[in-house]
Order: C-alpha cells, then sequence, then structure tokens
C-alpha cells in the first residue's frame, strides 16, 4: 500500500513539474522499458523505423515529400507508436509521397537521405504498417559517415543487421556497399529468389539461401557477420552460418538502403523496407533475438 501511494504522489508531482513517463521510468531502473532499443546502444551504427525505437528519442520519424507540389513534412508517431499515418493522409491530400530522410534514433544523427526528388523512394501510408520501396530503377536512401562502410561496420568485417523488408524477385542490392567483388551487401531476393549476403570479398562459399516462401511477404530478417563467420536469419529462425574466409570489405562508400551503392549502377532495389537496425559488431544472440521477437511481434509477422 504504502509503495502504492508513493507512486501516486510521483505521479501527481510530475503533471505539476513537467516529469514524462520517460523520467519516471529512469527514477525506477528495475521497470521494463518502453521500446526495444531502450538500453540497447551499446555499438549501434544507426536505426530506423516506421516506429518510435527508443525512449529517449524526441525527433521526427520521417521527413516526406509531396508529389503535387514538392513540399516537405517531418512527421512524428502516434499513440500507437507507429508514424502518424491520419496526419500523412491529411498533408498529402491525395497526393502520392516520397522520403526525403528516414531519421535515425540512435543518437548519432546518421538519418537516410536522398535530397534527389527522382530518386526518393516511395513512402506507402497503411494505416497498420506503413512502409517504403524503390522503384527497382535508381531510388535510394544513403546515410553519410566520415569513412562509409568503415564506420558502420567494425572496419569492413563484423557487422549486425536486422530489418523488416517484403522480398520481390529481381537482379537487385538491397542495402549496403559494392564496387565489383568488394562489397559488404545484400538480395532480397535475386532473380533466382535466393537470398544472398556477402559481408565482404565476394564469393565466399556460405552466402545465400533459397527464400521463394517469403517471395512478396513481409519478414524479418537478421544478417551477422562474426570475425570468422556469415550468419543470416529470416523470421527468428537460422537460415545459413558459415566460416566467411574471403576477406574483409575494403572501400569506403557509404552505406545505402534500397541499393548497395558504388558500381553496381543496374541493380537497384523494389525491396519494401519498414525497419532497418544495424550495429557495428556482431551483437550477442540473446540481444538480436530479443529484437527480432519484439518486432516480430509488434508488426504482426
Amino acid at each position: 500500500m504504502r509503495k502504492k501511494i508513493v507512486f501516486m504522489i510521483i505521479h501527481i508531482l510530475g503533471m505539476f513539474t513537467g516529469y514524462t513517463q520517460i523520467s519516471v521510468l529512469h527514477h525506477f531502473p528495475t521497470m521494463t522499458p518502453s521500446h526495444i532499443l531502450d538500453e540497447k546502444l551499446t555499438d549501434i551504427s544507426f536505426a530506423f523505423s516506421m516506429r518510435v525505437l527508443e525512449s529517449n528519442y524526441n525527433g521526427p520519424i520521417i521527413r516526406l515529400r509531396r508529389a503535387s507540389d514538392n513540399a516537405e513534412q517531418d512527421f512524428g508517431w502516434s499513440d500507437n507508436d507507429i508514424v502518424d499515418v491520419n496526419a500523412i493522409d491529411t498533408w498529402r491530400a491525395g497526393s502520392n509521397v516520397y522520403v526525403h530522410t528516414w531519421y535515425d534514433q540512435s543518437g548519432l544523427n546518421r538519418n537516410a537521405i536522398q535530397t534527389t526528388t527522382s530518386r526518393q523512394p516511395r513512402f506507402y501510408p497503411d494505416i497498420n504498417a506503413p512502409y517504403f520501396q524503390g522503384d527497382g530503377s535508381n531510388d535510394y536512401l544513403e546515410i553519410f559517415t566520415p569513412n562509409g562502410i568503415q564506420d558502420v561496420t567494425n572496419a569492413g568485417n563484423q557487422g549486425t543487421v536486422i530489418t523488416i523488408a517484403r522480398s520481390t524477385r529481381k537482379n537487385q542490392h538491397s542495402f549496403g556497399v559494392l564496387i565489383n567483388r568488394n562489397r559488404w551487401s545484400s538480395h532480397i531476393n535475386w532473380g533466382n529468389s535466393n537470398l544472398y549476403f556477402d559481408p565482404g570479398i565476394c564469393c565466399n562459399s556460405t552466402r545465400y539461401f533459397n527464400n521463394t516462401a517469403n517471395l512478396n511477404v513481409w519478414d524479418l530478417y537478421t544478417f551477422i557477420k562474426t570475425n570468422t563467420n556469415a550468419i543470416a536469419r529470416s523470421g527468428g529462425t537460422q537460415r545459413f552460418n558459415g566460416a566467411h574466409t574471403t576477406g574483409r570489405c575494403t572501400i569506403t562508400e557509404n552505406f545505402a538502403i534500397c541499393w548497395a551503392k558504388g558500381n553496381g549502377t543496374g541493380n537497384y532495389s523494389n525491396t519494401g523496407f519498414r525497419e532497418f537496425i544495424m550495429y557495428k559488431t556482431d551483437i550477442d544472440p540473446s540481444q538480436y533475438q530479443e529484437i527480432e521477437n519484439n518486432s516480430i511481434t509488434f508488426w504482426g509477422l
């Protein structure tokens, strides 16, 4: 009873002092964090989603361009933690909208940006599950860092990507960097319906699994490069895990989404994306599995 009264007093004081639920949460460290990336920002490279991922983040989710007049606007999230689709629909007034900026929620300000209007992926304001998708011709978003892929991985070697994506069947690079065989990238899927993951010099013996069953289906994909192995998972299940022996990625191109930035100019993606989280290390399995389970549950996969 005493604990209940104390909590009520703190809650009432918060109403008068401007405390938020976040500030109360931080006074009770044993309480469950409110969002999946709370206390999971160590070694993070960037964090993008159509929902809020981290309780201390107070910026927008996305910046869109309206095709009817090229006006741009930032949008935050609704009470359901998903980007405010109702506000977007009101603003766009029936016009198509395109992604200018997907905001980084990691605190590192590594936003995914495309300022060239003809290269901006189209945003689809599904009320419960919004997403964007490239046209497969020249659309992509770019994360600008001084040393490109070297900054968002451990010097072109280790890294972890956890993404909600809808696979297609096209000769495409869905994310990363690529100059000829030197790459850190994935195909979701290639034209043969195999999903490929190449976190270093191509082509390693362990690099793909057949993903026909997921064609045009939303699923969660996890890609991990350890110091020795390449690992791919879908739907929370491991699909391959084998030695990577061909060497690390050594180029310095910026990381891209809907393309692997480099010289693969004919291989842009029409993969759909809803969430994209990256770490510069091979994070602990307990951590990526917790993120996987949360994302699968939240998005109803």
